[in-house]
């Protein structure tokens, strides 16, 4: 019997997927686990991946759309004690599962470190998503939850708060880790649980993102379960605290640099929130 269940959901996604589980397969010191890849409806060779590669995961398919549904039927057939969440698009630390296995003896429920990859010549749209996003630390500090790119949950505990929400499509971890926090589970932050995550590189993927992250809050926000969710979780953004994120990540860019960036990305999240309401309405 596996020790612990490494659940990824996976659409149209297979070149990414494949590093993921290549990054699995080289895991040390971990104990026993398995890998469970849950396909939502790939067109591309995504499934073709999951059942040729030398990890041998499960393979599972959801054919409801969203991750936080393909998330739920993978920990339905999970096997482990110990159920960790990531991403086709991570790639997992060499001792990530040892590490994540460990850090659950002490705390019901964790959040690894979400590091951004890096590449030579990084645009403007790959460094503002190293700046404003995942950033795990604060979101599990400031926030109450992790994000399911590296989060790690003790079974009895995800069983006692449930799963996820399916009809979400995004902002489905902040959903549950409140939940979970309610319930009296305290999520806490592991910086030595590490996956890599692949930025968004151009305009058009930040706008994608940003526009499903303010529709994400629109919906919670319009159940009144978390008073005051779209102003704290940032539709707001003040462009200085961008402009001092970046200044921490690379050579300095002055804030005429970065603004058109910005500007596009929180038009991208009042797009969603109103798209949200009057879909709701």
């Amino acid at each position: 019997m596996p020790v612990v269940s490494v659940v990824i959901p996976v659409l149209d996604d297979a070149i990414r997927l494949q590093a993921c589980l290549d990054a699995l397969a080289s895991q040390q010191d971990a104990p026993a686990f398995e890998v469970v890849v849950v396909d939502n409806g790939s067109s591309d060779a995504s499934v073709a991946v999951a059942r040729a590669h030398r990890s041998a995961p499960r393979l599972v398919e959801e054919p409801r759309l969203g991750s936080y549904a393909a998330r739920n039927a993978g920990a339905a057939v999970a096997e482990g004690a110990r159920l960790a969440f990531t991403d086709a698009d991570c790639v997992p630390a060499p001792d990530w599962v040892a590490r994540g296995a460990a850090a659950l003896v002490d705390h019901p429920v964790v959040g690894g470190d979400v590091r951004p990859a890096t590449s030579s010549h990084p645009t403007v749209w790959e460094r503002y998503d190293r700046a404003v996003y995942l950033r795990q630390r604060d979101l599990v500090e400031q926030q109450g939850f992790a994000a399911t790119a590296d989060l790690w949950v003790r079974r009895e505990v995800f069983d006692a708060v449930g799963g996820f929400d399916p009809s979400l499509r995004s902002s489905g971890d902040l959903e549950w880790g409140r939940r979970a926090a309610a319930a009296g589970w305290t999520t806490s932050y592991d910086p030595s649980v590490v996956v890599l995550h692949a930025p968004r590189t151009t305009a058009g993927a930040t706008w994608r993102l940003h526009r499903r992250l303010g529709a994400g809050w629109s919906v919670l926000a319009a159940r009144g379960e978390h008073p005051g969710l779209l102003q704290d979780r940032g539709l707001r953004l003040p462009l200085g605290m961008v402009v001092d994120a970046l200044a921490t990540d690379g050579p300095p860019l002055r804030r005429r640099q970065v603004a058109h960036v910005h500007a596009l990305a929180m038009s991208a999240r009042w797009v969603g929130r109103l798209g949200a309401t009057c879909r709701s309405g």
